[in-house]
């Protein structure tokens, strides 16, 4: 399949016969960077950012109705908030003359939002000086932090310029213009031209969007400081033509060259783009095969493939390096097909691997660009797969329209939704779920597909989400799910599995305990009422001693069923019962909604358990909870009648009084457990809980404080907190005769779990064997000191993530000479590992066409299935330098380091 910008290309036309149709009126504007006008600023700022990567967002609503000229109903921030870093919408509360939220934590990174109203008006934010020329409704923004670093601001004095270049082009007939970035120490005069990169953007932008967008500035300032890229210059050019090599050869690429001292040597001359850029890229490499030694598509795959000049592709490029993100990038299967015409035909090219974190978009683009820079115009860079990308054994396929129930979930996490028929009129609609930053609600737009609307979404983390459609601004059922959530009508769910995820996934059935409905008369609120009753698997009636019970309460604007429908209550306790974690109990779930929930409780709930289940009503077998209001109504229980609960535990709820009501000595005699859950700044009950700890410090209630769960005022954060409050219940037992052993033990902080790597013992260095002589190189092997990683974390610490442990070599220098990193290899072996943990590949040398430990190599890496336990792991060394090298002994090291990885 042919693109537009791809049909009626005729191969074949060479750059010295346009290239003497050299542009007039070239002109360099100096000065430093250039910017757009900036917009008049409003007092008060739309978005604040923490240093935490928390972005809150307060929005004057007649700011934005006299943007759009009429009254909205609905506002939302959108931008590049969503899974793999795609778009998706934030809804904002309309709390009278203001829409607030606030979003987070946010991943370190780049990004860039609008304001929209009611789906259709977006506005830009006038608080916010940045802008995006092909985007003028963008603002933009950064969270500093690890991993962003090369899109930071590089220190003063460590910067390069970007300059505005103004030219007449022949093909658009028009004065254009282009952005040149040239390094800190940029000579004009220098002998030597400078290499050249021409970069290109993607459909839709301009030639500003690699410096508004993709801080492409701020990555080659930071390379370059680093070390990591050859002295360049980087043209970006305006591809919005009809015809971009014609455009390229006749107008960019001579007025560049007039502007500028840059090479027109075609072995120092790169070409590259995103998307729609990536495309015109391939163009030039088939059309003009050989003027461009190294070439890269980021996001692209949908090249014309027929009839390829394989030969002089071949013979005329030093580099061609495919990119793409996953499958919710476009052009993921484009790219997968590509490169199977690309191998029947004999092109020789890299591929960089998927990337498994961003889709079609600037995180995605910036990562390509960073690993492109730094294989230019140098040798030594490793040819395959950049660390954690993946192969594309297959295309991404989902099944065919209206042939399965949705939502449609793929081995790897990725969730594909499609609507019925019924809004086939719609203008606009989203999937709204718990997918966003600390599993906050995000909404991802589906796109039209025939009658339907369809989308997918990921990967997403093991784990339980629930969603709703948003058609129109109406919330609406997804019809194709036959979940439901009984106080919720509008939502769904579904399940993503994986090992973290195992808490919340059904357990067998067989293993299961039993859920049964307990009717009840309310004195309180004058009705029968219903509560559910979790029995565990075996419940006896019978059994001699009553079982301990716990009273799970739900929040406001829920009921009953809300802790077995949302909460997944069921599924957490038969998975604690399974791996022996639980105490033999029975959980009710009754209905709060009263004016007074200590009597109902006391007065109707638990005297119809007692009755109807073989429950006790011993104060220290009994146990309360409860999520938000619920939790509210605990902590009520507790004040109104200390000692009546054993244990208590409240999730995201807090005590509201000022500490006069407490009989503190009462709670504390009468409360073997009481422990306080919450989420972080996103749950609206942070400030309580904070309040409420500085009371009982103050007072001297004994609690316990779980920390801030990284979750909002949701099911995420209430989940989490019923599976580490369960098994803390009835778990203390005495015996009335019989002898005692005394036992002690003293437990270290890392008994906690802990990860860590330890070299063995060598004797200060390790030394390389006689070096023997191969005609051209001379070899000295050596072995690795075996490096033993132990990983005890358990699944709450460790979550999803495996480790690895990659190895790089300095630089080994004797008085007067120095041997280069590269010219170390290795081969990584297993001494002792268990399954799921794999060695690295193996690594050659510069002389036998490798990279060598230059940069850092995997040594040993283990999935998150694997990771458990002592791994230990060695590698064959390998040094192999020119005959010619000088005499002597040379020094270096091989550092090994250790990380967590997802």
């Amino acid at each position: 399949m042919v693109s537009a910008v791809q049909q009626g290309r005729p191969p074949g036309r060479s750059l010295r016969r346009r290239a003497t149709a050299m542009a007039a009126g070239v002109a360099l504007s100096a000065g430093g960077a250039v910017a757009l006008a900036s917009p008049a600023q409003a007092d008060d700022a739309w978005l604040t950012v923490d240093d935490d990567g928390f972005a809150t967002f307060t929005i004057p609503v007649d700011e934005i109705e006299d943007a759009v000229g009429h009254d909205v109903g609905q506002i939302v921030a959108e931008g590049n908030f969503g899974p793999s870093a795609n778009w998706a919408e934030f809804g904002l509360t309309l709390r009278g003359d203001t829409a607030t939220g606030v979003l987070g934590p946010l991943e370190p990174g780049h990004y860039y939002y609008q304001v929209t109203a009611d789906d259709h008006y977006p506005v830009k934010d006038p608080t916010n000086p940045t802008t995006v020329a092909s985007e003028p409704e963008w603002s933009t923004f950064m969270v500093d932090g690890e991993g962003a670093e090369e899109l930071m601001d590089a220190p003063d004095g460590a910067r390069g310029e970007v300059e505005e270049l103004t030219y007449e082009s022949s093909v658009a007939q028009e004065e254009r213009a282009a952005l040149a970035w040239t390094p800190p120490d940029y000579d004009a005069d220098r002998d030597q031209p400078y290499p050249v990169l021409y970069l290109q953007h993607g459909g839709g932008q301009s030639y500003r969007d690699w410096v508004e967008v993709g801080r492409a500035a701020q990555i080659f300032d930071n390379l370059y400081a680093e070390g990591k890229i050859q002295p360049m210059v980087v043209v970006m050019g305006n591809g919005n033509v009809s015809d971009f090599g014609d455009e390229l050869f006749r107008n960019i690429v001579p007025a560049s060259e007039q502007a500028l001292n840059i090479s027109d040597e075609p072995s120092e001359r790169a070409l590259a783009g995103l998307s729609m850029g990536g495309g015109h890229t391939f163009e030039v490499l088939v059309s003009d095969p050989g003027e461009f030694s190294h070439l890269g598509t980021f996001g692209a795959g949908r090249f014309d493939l027929d009839d390829l000049p394989v030969e002089q592709i071949n013979s005329g490029t030093d580099l061609l390096r495919l990119y793409v993100g996953n499958p919710t990038d476009i052009a993921y299967n484009d790219v997968y097909h590509a490169m199977d015409a690309l191998d029947e035909a004999g092109v020789e090219y890299q591929f960089d691997g998927a990337n498994p974190d961003a889709g079609h978009n600037w995180d995605a683009w910036q990562e390509n660009l960073s690993d492109f820079a730094q294989r230019l115009f140098q040798d030594g860079r490793f040819p395959g797969l950049s660390p954690g990308h993946e192969t594309i054994d297959a295309p991404f396929e989902t099944p065919e329209s209206g042939t399965t129930p949705t939502p449609w979930v793929s081995d790897d996490g990725y969730v594909t939704f499609e609507t019925s028929t019924e809004f086939a009129d719609a203008e606009h609609v989203t999937v709204w779920a718990n997918w966003g930053a600390s599993h906050l609600w995000t909404r991802v737009e589906l796109s039209k597909a025939g009658d339907r609307w369809r989308g997918t979404v990921g990967p997403l983390e093991p784990g339980a989400y629930h969603y709703r459609l948003i058609v129109d601004m109406e919330a609406k059922k997804d019809t194709g799910n036959p979940t439901s959530v009984t106080s919720e009508p509008t939502w769904s769910q579904f399940l993503v599995p994986g090992e973290s995820a195992r808490l919340v996934t059904p357990a067998p059935e067989e293993e299961r305990g039993e859920v049964q409905e307990m009717t009840y008369d309310s004195s309180v609120a004058d009705e029968e009422r219903t509560a559910l009753v979790w029995t565990p698997p075996g419940y006896d009636p019978e059994r001699s001693e009553p079982y301990p019970v716990f009273y799970l309460q739900h929040g406001g604007g829920q009921t009953y069923t809300d802790w077995v429908e949302m909460g997944r209550a069921p599924a957490i306790l038969d998975n604690h019962m399974r791996d022996g974690n639980l105490e033999e109990m029975v959980v009710v779930m009754g209905n709060g909604n009263v004016g007074d929930f200590t009597s109902e409780l006391m007065d109707n709930i638990a005297p119809a358990a007692e009755s109807q289940f073989h429950v006790s009503d011993d104060p220290e077998q009994r146990a309360l909870a409860g999520l938000s209001m619920g939790g509210g109504h605990t902590m009520g229980v507790l004040t109104d009648r200390p000692g009546e609960f054993a244990y208590i535990g409240t999730f995201s709820a807090a005590y509201f009084g000022d500490g006069s009501d407490l009989d503190v000595e009462s709670i504390n005699d009468g409360t073997t457990l009481l422990r306080m859950y919450n989420g972080n700044i996103t749950d609206f009950t942070y400030g309580s809980v904070v309040n409420a700890i500085d009371i009982f410090d103050r007072l001297g209630v004994e609690y316990e404080f779980d920390g801030w769960f990284e979750g909002p005022h949701g099911w995420d954060t209430w989940q989490y907190a019923l599976a580490d409050f369960a098994p803390r219940l009835f778990t203390e037992a005495t015996a009335d005769d019989g002898d005692s052993v005394e036992i002690e033990a003293t437990v270290p902080e890392v008994a906690d779990g802990y990860l860590s790597l330890t070299v063995a013992e060598h004797g200060g260095a390790v030394a390389l064997d006689e070096a023997s002589n191969a005609g051209d190189r001379l070899e000295m092997l050596g072995a690795l000191p075996e490096v033993t990683v132990t990983d005890s974390r358990n699944d709450q610490q460790a979550g999803t993530s495996g480790w690895a442990v990659s190895g790089q070599s300095s630089a080994l220098s004797t008085v007067g000479s120095s041997i280069e990193a590269g010219h170390l290899g290795w081969v990584p072996s297993l001494v002792d590992a268990g399954e799921g943990v794999e060695a690295g590949e193996p690594v050659s040398t510069l002389m036998s066409g490798g990279t060598g430990l230059a940069a850092p190599q995997r040594l040993v890496e283990a999935a998150g299935e694997g990771r458990f336990g002592s791994t230990t792991a060695t590698a064959e060394l390998e040094l192999e330098v020119p005959v010619d090298t000088s005499a002597g002994t040379y020094t270096g090291e091989i550092t090994v380091s250790l990380f967590p990885v997802d």
